[in-house]
């Protein structure tokens, strides 16, 4: 589409979401149809308020649709590109490609964070704009259906932005290494949730790793899967 036609479809839009909806076009490579669903995504919960039916509006039920359909896109995808390999490399290759830190840092490569609407000083250790993602796959979804938001995740996100082959040689997945360790010392462990708090506007979860029932250690955080990893790593180094 050319940009005389790009202006065109921009006019569509109500002027305060014009910018937004040509930032989504360059990263989506279409026009969102239910804008709505979008400008949700961008909505962290550090400000949310609550729509007609007294839900929290904020981004965080299209996170959690988002994160669903982006682990089965991730696995597909794989399972396609590597033939060869068994169940354990491809799952721990999926676990790094959708892990907390790799969504974060892709969402700030995306430009997402300039979008985000939060509190920002309220926010700390924030994974908002790995939330943010997530959160537009799950509008992608909405929005145009599977397919679509399939091709989105194939053709420009992996394909343009995904290092596979760093992935596949820089293994810091500790969960995945510390659960497979466990398993084959056929030990039983846990990450306990000790205290779920709000802090500011954002959520903060104590979490304990325990192992045969033996508190090993204690990592706080805004986000249950880095608490987890951070802790999977401690627990490496101490078994």
């Amino acid at each position: 589409m050319n940009a005389y036609f790009q202006k065109l479809v921009l006019l569509k839009y109500r002027k305060e979401d014009r910018q937004l909806a040509a930032f989504l076009f360059r990263l989506l490579g279409f026009f969102p149809g239910n804008m709505r669903l979008y400008k949700l995504a961008f909505q962290h919960r550090s400000i949310s308020g609550k729509n007609n039916l007294g839900i929290d509006s904020n981004n965080e039920r299209l996170e959690y649709l988002g994160d669903s359909i982006l682990g089965s896109i991730v696995a597909d995808y794989l399972y396609s590109k590597y033939p060869r390999e068994d169940e354990g490399f491809l799952t721990q290759l999926r676990s790094r490609i959708v892990s907390r830190q790799s969504l974060n840092q892709l969402g700030k490569k995306l430009g997402l964070a300039t979008h985000i609407m939060a509190d920002w000083t309220s926010m700390r250790n924030s994974s908002a704009t790995g939330d943010a993602f997530e959160a537009i796959v799950g509008a992608i979804y909405m929005d145009k259906g599977f397919d679509r938001t399939k091709l989105f995740i194939f053709k420009r996100i992996l394909d343009w932005h995904i290092d596979l082959k760093s992935l596949e040689e820089n293994d810091t997945d500790f969960k995945s290494q510390f659960i497979n360790k466990m398993q084959k010392e056929k030990r039983r462990f846990d990450f306990f949730t000790l205290e779920e708090k709000v802090v500011g506007k954002q959520k903060e979860y104590l979490l304990e790793l325990r192992i045969d029932e033996i508190a090993i250690a204690q990592f706080q955080h805004n986000s249950k899967r880095f608490a987890e990893q951070q802790l999977s790593r401690i627990g490496l180094e101490r078994v």
